[in-house]
């Protein structure tokens, strides 16, 4: 299971183990709403549609049915005997709100939550005001905070989540702010859902348009990479050099050379055309800049990257203005010695990758996603209040 999506899961799960129940009935529906649950997310690889999804489901719906059901089961005395009729009892506010305690006690310690804690506590701030139930509830429901239980506590989740992302990737951070923008305007679950209804149509309509550039740009890379690299014109310089040339190999990395070149040449006219940028607008953009060429995700959420090959931006450059734009034949360009060449490439186990992964870590140490990275995916939070703890969640208002 994603690691996003299990952490955004489990807070559903914690709230409902901390509201105790001794209905067996319910217990079980619990159980097989945890089941449920746990199965839908497991169908789910990306944490940025897992929202909306949940929603359209309908299990955002049994959650709330079931906090509700739970809740006024806590509020109802036992059954009096047939023989021994007794009044019936009205709970006060503080008997009402037992078992929101017991559920803010379970998750009291946990950061990620903070949002949905503050809420917990208004209930409590306001029960304290009240000794008549009816006057309570009226002023809860003014404040509408038994729907903020649930939409500040998802706000509080997604506001984390987005302080992991990568600012200059808007195709993935454009979703997230639709959302947060759906969950602050909404003041109940039907809202709620038309909502997320109408922004899932801006996304639609505007993600793609987000993402065209990159497409474009991961393609025009992928051209000059076949070209430039192992089985294009760096194997034949490669088979030259040894003097092991094997004539059907050689033909093959000759063919990827002139196909490559025509793709090259037509992406990037299509490139100029349609979004009206330059070979030189690609390698100025910070963003753009490494969707040419061949990277790995080090960080989480897609912020930080390292090359897989040291030299590659200043090879494609070459490669580009000195033979993809000049259109020399395949013989002058075998023949043309560049004074640039790949270096080692690296993989993902390599001591690169580990040292750039330290490198963004530290870089990035202060975001709150990544001060709880380890601890969301291991499905457990406990934070204490002391010093390095003191943590200023990002405000979405």
């Amino acid at each position: 299971m994603d690691p996003t999506i299990k952490m955004m899961i489990q807070g559903y799960i914690d709230g409902l183990d901390g509201m105790k129940t001794t209905d067996p009935a319910l217990k079980q529906d619990v159980e097989a709403f945890k089941k449920e649950l746990t199965a839908f997310a497991e169908t789910q690889s990306d944490p940025m549609t897992f929202f909306p999804k949940f929603q359209d489901s309908g299990l955002m719906g049994k959650y709330m049915d079931l906090t509700a059901k739970i809740t006024m089961a806590a509020q109802s005395p036992a059954k009096p005997e047939e023989d021994k009729p007794q009044q019936k009892h009205i709970a006060t506010p503080s008997e009402w709100l037992e078992p929101f305690r017991t559920a803010y006690d379970y998750i009291k310690n946990l950061p990620i939550r903070e949002r949905g804690l503050a809420v917990y506590r208004k209930l409590f701030e306001i029960g304290e005001k009240h000794t008549d139930i009816t006057e309570f509830l009226i002023e809860v429901e003014k404040e509408n905070l038994l729907w903020k239980l649930c939409s500040e506590d998802t706000l509080g989740i997604l506001a984390i989540t987005l302080t992991g992302m990568d600012p200059l990737y808007k195709a993935i951070t454009y979703p997230t702010l639709q959302n947060i923008k759906a969950w602050e305007a909404s003041v109940c679950e039907a809202d709620a859902y038309y909502l997320q209804d109408l922004h899932s149509e801006d996304i639609a309509k505007n993600a793609p348009r987000l993402l065209q550039k990159e497409h474009y740009v991961e393609c025009l890379g992928t051209h000059l990479l076949l070209y430039r690299g192992a089985n294009g014109k760096e194997g034949i310089m490669e088979m030259i050099a040894t003097g092991n040339i094997v004539e059907a190999d050689f033909k093959s990395k000759a063919t990827n050379m002139l196909i490559a070149k025509a793709q090259a040449r037509r992406t990037m006219e299509i490139i100029r055309k349609a979004i009206g940028l330059s070979f030189e607008d690609i390698m100025a953009d910070e963003y753009l800049r490494y969707k040419i060429i061949a990277t790995s995700n080090v960080c989480g959420l897609s912020r930080a990257y390292v090359q897989s090959n040291p030299n590659i931006l200043d090879i494609l450059a070459d490669t580009y203005y000195n033979e993809i734009v000049p259109d020399i034949s395949l013989v002058d360009a075998i023949r043309r010695e560049s004074s640039l060449h790949f270096g080692r490439w690296s993989s993902p186990e390599s001591p690169e990758h580990q040292r750039a992964a330290a490198i963004a870590r530290d870089e990035y140490k202060d975001l709150p996603y990544f001060q709880y990275e380890d601890q969301l995916q291991g499905g457990s939070v406990h934070v204490g209040t002391g010093e390095g703890f003191d943590i200023k969640l990002p405000s979405m208002k």
